[in-house]
């Protein structure tokens, strides 16, 4: 009787053990900026121990990658053209290099480094290069190929190229870096690698079932002051972001963007700034970058293409456009969750086909605005023009003026005269889920040559009840430059169309 009793208090000792403290460590001058660990579920002692290994092994991989050390694997291969018996971290990162120029329609590239070069040269020398002989060099260098010889371990350049991979080289140690952290904690609860506010998430902190990541705003330049415009929650995810605001090289008083535009070899004017959240830190780190290189409009379509892959993209003067998934990571984890799987506004609407001369397609704006008339979410913008955006009056008179960026950002083609569709399920334009209820729904067409009609409806809206004022489902007659449209209310609690 009392071996058991003696048992049963073991167990209850065992069983009440505090849970250990969370281990955070800070060290500057780590890839040329800072890095931050957190460790969850760990004794301090061995958390410390792994760190200090974990920082051996991100300085042996800046001695393979780094461009900026003369005597890097990199920089000699840069040197020689090409060489064998390369580490196989360099030749993984040039195939990943390789991967992401194709996977993003050239809009990312590696291959720049002698116009980076070229850059350089020109800020200490204080001369603007010549834009045309620019682009010429930047065609060459993307013409011109790599040979990777993965058995040999060897990678040979085209004499144009050198290499730079600073576009994702951050995001790549990042992932090694926690690999090794977590092969020698593997009874940690959590894990934290950033660099640089780059990072991978995993497991979850103590007390908490995800990390709680902030966002900076990359139009403000002030990091001290700049607040957060809100957070993520993460947990076996990596997040990254590329920025043109707080990097730029200044020339004859000018301020350059420190990203170069792959086809031309120029430095990005007025670009986004991009954070992309993803399975590994490579790919979006270098999905960022990519993302920094073209329009909004173009970047959302190619992220919302890609699987475990979302993001959000900010203008030079602060419009965020997220992906369709962004959501997903906003706000607390329940939220998210109960939010996504809850009802949505099915707006389908015709482009009619009129019988007239010369016809031309016609420029079609589909929003949310609140009972102020101010812009919730702007579903649709079929015209990319600026000029012929101001042909759908009240949308430019209430939304287009006073955010130029969004023909960049939400503008599409014009359409064919046909059936199409598009839906709202309840967020507003930063991604987040809005809460007024009373909205309303603008349909607005115009024609060159043509007519122009307007529509608006006035509902109530929830994205997580099972009710709205519109019934289960609103057509709309046909009227001039607009054909029929057709609203539906649908619940997925209980497949109501």
């Amino acid at each position: 009787m009392l071996k058991k009793i003696f048992g049963a208090a073991l167990l209850l000792i065992f069983n009440t053990q505090p849970v250990l403290a969370m281990v955070n460590a800070h060290y500057d001058n780590v890839l040329g900026t800072s890095m931050d660990i957190s460790i969850a579920g760990v004794p301090q002692l061995q958390a410390e121990k792994a760190i200090g290994s974990t920082l051996n092994e991100i300085t042996r991989l800046e001695g393979i990658l780094s461009t900026w050390q003369k005597e890097s694997q990199i920089s000699l291969l840069n040197k020689l053209g090409s060489k064998q018996n390369l580490p196989s971290e360099l030749i993984e990162i040039v195939e990943l290099c390789e991967k992401w120029h194709a996977a993003s329609h050239k809009k990312f590239s590696c291959k720049m480094g002698k116009l980076k070069e070229l850059w350089l040269a020109a800020e200490r020398t204080d001369s603007v290069p010549d834009r045309i002989a620019v682009r010429y060099k930047a065609r060459d260098i993307q013409r011109s190929t790599i040979n990777i010889d993965a058995v040999k371990s060897s990678v040979i350049l085209d004499e144009k190229i050198a290499l730079d991979p600073a576009g994702l080289a951050k995001g790549f140690i990042i992932d090694l870096a926690y690999a090794h952290l977590h092969s020698l904690l593997p009874d940690a609860t959590g894990l934290k690698l950033d660099i640089g506010g780059d990072a991978y998430y995993w497991g979850k902190p103590n007390n908490n079932a995800k990390w709680h990541v902030a966002i900076a705003d990359p139009t403000n330049l002030n990091d001290a002051q700049s607040a957060a415009p809100y957070y993520v929650n993460l947990s076996n995810m990596a997040i990254a972001s590329s920025s043109h605001h707080n990097r730029f090289r200044q020339i004859q008083r000018r301020k350059f963007s420190h990203i170069l535009d792959p086809q031309d070899g120029w430095p990005m004017d007025y670009a986004p700034s991009a954070t992309v959240i993803a399975k590994d830190a490579v790919t979006a780190d270098a999905i960022a970058t990519a993302l920094s290189t073209q329009s909004i409009s173009q970047g959302i379509d190619w992220v919302n293409q890609l699987e475990n892959v979302e993001a959000l993209i900010v203008s030079p003067q602060g419009l965020k456009v997220a992906s369709a998934g962004w959501h997903t990571f906003v706000g607390s984890e329940t939220e998210a969750i109960d939010e996504l799987s809850a009802n949505s506004l099915q707006i389908e609407y015709q482009i009619p086909n009129l019988q007239v001369a010369k016809y031309e397609k016609p420029y079609v704006a589909i929003w949310i605005s609140d009972r102020q008339n101010r812009s919730v979410y702007n579903l649709l913008l079929l015209g990319e023009s600026n000029r012929w955006a101001k042909e759908n009056s009240r949308w430019w008179r209430r939304v287009g003026r006073k955010n130029p960026d969004l023909l960049d950002g939400i503008a599409r083609p014009t359409r064919r005269p046909g059936e199409y569709k598009v839906l709202w399920s309840g967020l507003n334009n930063n991604g987040e889920f809005d809460r007024k209820a009373k909205y309303y729904l603008n349909i607005e067409a115009a024609r060159e040559g043509g007519g122009h009609n307007y529509k608006r409806i006035e509902f109530e809206f929830s994205p997580h009840t099972e009710s709205a004022s519109l019934p289960k489902k609103l057509v709309i007659p046909a009227k001039g430059e607009l054909g029929i449209v057709s609203i539906t209310y649908k619940t997925t609690n209980n497949n109501r169309l």
